[in-house]
């Protein structure tokens, strides 16, 4: 981010304190996000701040015949790069010594993104990755908008170039030229981000096209004419939008969007205006706005992981004086950062020589990657341990392991057994079904897409042939379904959309998943029918939204979407089973577990009341279907609680991955369980 208004060759107080107002409003969101809820939007004040002073630089040096788009690209390395390098250094150390390991994987892969800068991107693609749902905040996910900016620093000086080599070639304004193009890429940008937003907000709020237009709207500025009237006027017209923006927008505003011209307007009118009222000017200047102003970059790159990794220290989520602790060691770090990193820096002129900047920033962004990549691949090698060991741990003769241990009507103990959790809570997440990730992965339908795409495991001329169809939460039993194929000689196909349940109801979804949830059922429907399977089994998340319209009660329409298809499975012939969804844990249960351990389990237990007390539209409808003899509810609540509480661990296997899926390994000792409940279907089957 430059500092000056280059062009004019001094520094702006009403951008500084610009600055100032955006960083303190991310800050305050991220300390207290309800009460500044939409403080995020500090970062589209940067953005339009970064268009305008770099664009002004660009044309300054082009008029006086000096541009360079390498030595441009020197001129950041050596003004972001140190600063941005320093704080993910130690952030991987901080992660390395403070966090749990199952964060490492996902954590240092981040930080090793964000040093060649592309995070947002990684996030635009966890977003819309269902594996990466439950993915916490890391340290480092503020680096998003540093992502973006970069890519406007690598891609925006070409564009410049290009005006010019082609205004010289048809002897023509290079500045009109790029004006132009300017204009093009603002309007493109803009639509995209309002198109893009209404389908696919999650992934249109970290991608670069969908930002592009708030750096190009700061940049148009430099072209426009300079305002001698209503400037005072303006000023605070524009600061106003900001703040109605900060105050106002929520979490659910769909952003960025048409939402996003609010501040972006906001801020254009600020900069365009430059105030130059008494008043106004005053309250710029004053010196703790300057200062704040003067080292926002490094306050933004500091504050985020102290509030992550706060918490890992103390043991407790953060408290009011844990904010206004981070607040003010963000404040000295920054300052820190500012006097002994960014301007010893800047003032070396000769590191601004390209040559030296490029290596310099390789050599220094090589490092953290390979430090980043051997802690993530440190843990990948514990956890493909515990999951080698979760594997061992079924194919041995230990009768109470998993759900045996639990079986309504069966004692079974071993003290073996006893203390142990497999695999250890830090592996859990990655003990997905082995449709996501093992030798047998399958294609998973992507978030657009309404094509099923069955996946075959056990025998495929076997005896039977039986669908697995569903969400996640059908899809996390595939374990189970697969252990009884192997065992019965069946042909299993497993149909799953992560997200999507098998209803004629659709959850509360954006645009473009719901969309292709519809399409999906009723594709899947059409194969059920056309292939004829001997079993169909399901289950699908409950305890979520469901959207229903014209004064329908949601729970009604839950249960209604459920009766009509299942009623049309059965009318056909085909048996179908019903998988209860699994009780809920506490919403941290893995970290929980990690800290109690294997021996301190029972105090990540969940009450039963609290681990059941969500409406279950499957089972409602279920009792529509208790005298059809093609039909099987299968609760299996009893295998996860005992009269008053759910367990986390049970026979020595860790049953849940995260906070509302069940591990591999627990689905697995399942298996014996499904079978003798389903076993009424099977007859006559074979």
């Amino acid at each position: 981010m430059a500092r000056t208004d280059e062009r004019r060759g001094y520094m702006r107080a009403d951008i500084q304190a610009l600055r100032t107002v955006a960083v303190l409003s991310v800050v305050l969101f991220h300390l207290w996000p309800t009460r500044l809820s939409g403080g995020y939007v500090g970062v589209d004040v940067f953005f339009v701040i970064s268009g305008f002073l770099i664009t002004a630089h660009m044309l300054r040096d082009a008029e006086l015949g000096r541009f360079s788009v390498t030595r441009f690209w020197a001129k950041r390395i050596v003004r972001l790069l140190p600063a941005s390098l320093l704080v993910l250094a130690l952030t991987g150390v901080a992660v390395w010594f403070l966090a749990p390991l199952q964060y490492w994987d996902q954590w240092f892969r981040e930080i090793a993104a964000s040093t060649v800068y592309v995070q947002n991107w990684v996030l635009a693609s966890d977003a819309v990755d269902y594996m990466a749902a439950e993915n916490v905040a890391s340290p480092v996910q503020h680096y998003w908008s540093l992502s973006t900016e970069e890519q406007f620093y690598i891609v925006w000086p070409l564009l410049i170039a290009g005006a010019i080599l082609l205004g010289k070639a048809v002897r023509t304004s290079w500045q009109r030229l790029a004006g132009i193009t300017l204009g093009l890429v603002v309007v493109a940008s803009f639509v995209a981000s309002v198109v893009w937003t209404a389908g696919d907000q999650a992934y249109a709020y970290f991608i670069t096209p969908t930002r592009a237009w708030e750096f190009g709207a700061g940049a148009l500025l430099v072209f426009a004419p300079a305002l001698t009237r209503f400037r005072t006027a303006l000023t605070w017209v524009g600061l106003g939008l900001i703040l109605v923006a900060v105050l106002t927008f929520e979490a659910a505003t769909p952003f960025p969007g048409y939402w996003a011209a609010i501040p972006v307007v906001g801020t254009a009118l600020v900069i365009w205006a430059q105030a130059q009222d008494r008043f106004t000017v005053g309250i710029a200047k004053l010196r703790p706005v300057q200062f704040v102003g003067d080292v926002s970059y490094a306050i933004y790159l500091w504050h985020w992981p102290l509030i992550v990794l706060l918490p890992f220290v103390t043991g407790a989520d953060l408290r009011t004086l844990d904010k206004i602790a981070i607040l003010a060691v963000s404040v000295l770090l920054a300052w820190g950062t500012r006097v002994w990193v960014e301007r010893p820096m800047i003032e070396r002129g000769r590191l601004f020589r390209p040559r030296v900047s490029f290596v310099t920033a390789a050599a220094a962004s090589v490092l953290i990657v390979v430090l980043a990549m051997s802690g993530g691949t440190t843990a990948e090698r514990r956890i493909e341990a515990q999951l080698s060991a979760a594997v061992d741990a079924l194919s041995t003769d230990a009768e109470c392991f998993g759900a045996a241990a639990q079986a309504p009507g069966a004692s079974c103990e071993d003290s073996e057994l006893e203390g142990t959790a497999v695999p250890e809570p830090a592996a859990a997440a990655q003990d997905t079904p082995g449709p996501y990730t093992g030798p047998d992965k399958c294609p998973i339908t992507i978030r657009g897409s309404g094509t099923p795409q069955p996946c075959l495991v056990g025998d495929r001329d076997g005896s039977m042939r039986v669908a697995l169809v569903g969400d996640s939460h059908a899809v996390q039993y595939a374990s189970t379904f697969t252990r009884m194929a192997e065992a019965n000689g069946w042909a299993l196909d497993i149909i799953f959309k992560p997200g999507c349940p098998f209803s004629d109801a659709m959850r509360v979804q954006d645009e473009n998943l719901t969309q292709g949830c519809v399409t999906w059922q009723d594709n899947v429907e059409k194969h059920l029918a056309e292939q004829d399977y001997d079993l169909v089994a399901t289950s699908q998340m409950n305890g979520v939204d469901w959207p229903a319209k014209d004064g329908v009660d949601p729970e009604q329409y839950a249960v209604d979407g459920l009766v009509s298809l299942w009623q049309r499975i059965t009318a056909s012939g085909t048996p179908l089973v019903v998988l209860a969804d699994n009780p809920k844990p506490m919403e941290t249960v893995i970290e929980c577990l990690t800290e109690a351990g294997a021996e301190g389990a029972a105090d990540c237990a969940t009450p039963r009341s609290e681990a059941t007390g969500y409406f279950d539209p499957q089972a409602e409808a279920a009792k529509k279907f208790a005298d059809d003899k093609d039909f099987a509810y299968v609760d299996l609540t009893d295998f996860y609680c005992g009269d008053q509480e759910c367990l986390p661990v049970i026979g020595g296997a860790t049953v849940y991955r995260d906070s509302n899926h069940i591990t591999n390994t627990f689905a697995s000792t399942l298996a014996p369980f499904v079978m003798k409940d389903i076993q009424p279907l099977l007859n006559g089957k074979r």
